[in-house]
């Protein structure tokens, strides 16, 4: 029926949209095509970030792989001992085989770190790894005995020292200790009951001032202290905050959205991840541990 008005395509634009008319989007259209695109780059950024983090995980672990074959070449060039943790009197060398005199660094001398760097090829900074890799070449650009110290003092992983290879500064090589707890800590590869489960290196960090204090967090620490030695070390809930409070272990890896986890290698060379809780069992730590809650006690007269 002719009604008198021009039907052209404009008249039926509005007609049909209700007052829209030409081929722009309207509003409703825009903040659902601007939704869609919000939530594409959400998607993107957290694959990003997902693929970043277990690269950086990946990375670390070989690191840790790499560590656990050197700490297994010196045991084997010293006729199956076990490399001191932390002790005076062990010789350390530079890459030229000359002894590092122990009054130049002395408590650099006592660490682990020096003592390992034949093994490693001298390359120190194979010692840094993960998030803070970079610190190696600040390391570099140091003088030698302040380079040698910071070596010593931030590698990405701590020792157990307490239970393998002993620490002086818990009753290692003590003959007192050795007659109250007998021989407490691994010393031997042969004395070790269970390689794959005993740890020897585990990711660390403290915090920049003094160990134990508060401050900023630098990733990185020669030692990590077990759950518990002659009375318990660790706190019953892990601070971030204070990395003492899970004996400077850092779970700075991230395994799933909720779960953070360590690297650790153990005495037969393998490395895997773990979470703080799963640490906390005293057999992880020590040779002579019977069960989880394991303290050491003083053998009988």
């Amino acid at each position: 029926m002719n009604t008198g008005i021009p039907q052209n395509s404009t008249t039926a634009c509005r007609l049909s949209r209700g007052g829209s008319c030409g081929g722009g989007f309207t509003i409703i259209e825009l903040l659902t095509g601007i939704a869609a695109v919000a939530i594409l780059m959400a998607v993107v950024i957290h694959a990003g970030t997902a693929v970043r983090t277990s690269s950086e995980r990946v990375s670390e672990m070989a690191a840790a792989r790499t560590l656990g074959i050197a700490w297994t070449g010196y045991a084997m060039d010293h006729r199956g001992a076990v490399l001191p943790g932390y002790a005076s009197g062990f010789e350390a060398v530079d890459a030229n085989g000359e002894s590092i005199a122990t009054q130049t660094v002395p408590i650099a001398a006592r660490r682990w770190p020096l003592r390992l760097a034949p093994y490693l090829g001298h390359d120190l900074a194979s010692l840094y790894s993960g998030p803070h890799r970079d610190y190696a070449t600040e390391i570099a650009s140091l003088p030698d005995d302040e380079s040698l110290y910071a070596v010593s003092a931030f590698p990405s992983f701590g020792m157990n020292s307490v239970f393998v290879g002993g620490d002086e500064n818990f009753g290692g090589y003590s003959g007192i200790f050795l007659e109250t707890f007998g021989r407490f800590y691994v010393d031997r590869l042969s004395s070790v009951r269970r390689p794959d489960r005993l740890i020897t290196f585990a990711t660390s960090r403290t915090n920049e001032s003094t160990p134990g204090s508060t401050g900023p967090i630098r990733e990185g620490f020669f030692r990590v202290l077990p759950p518990a030695w002659t009375l318990p070390l660790w706190a019953d809930e892990y601070d971030p905050a204070d990395p003492a409070s899970v004996g400077f272990v850092s779970p700075r890896h991230r395994q799933s959205e909720s779960e953070e986890v360590a690297i650790v290698t153990t005495v037969d060379g393998s490395v895997s991840t773990s979470t703080i809780d799963e640490l906390r069992d005293l057999r992880r730590w020590s040779n002579a541990a019977s069960d989880a809650d394991w303290v050491m006690e003083p053998i009988g007269p």
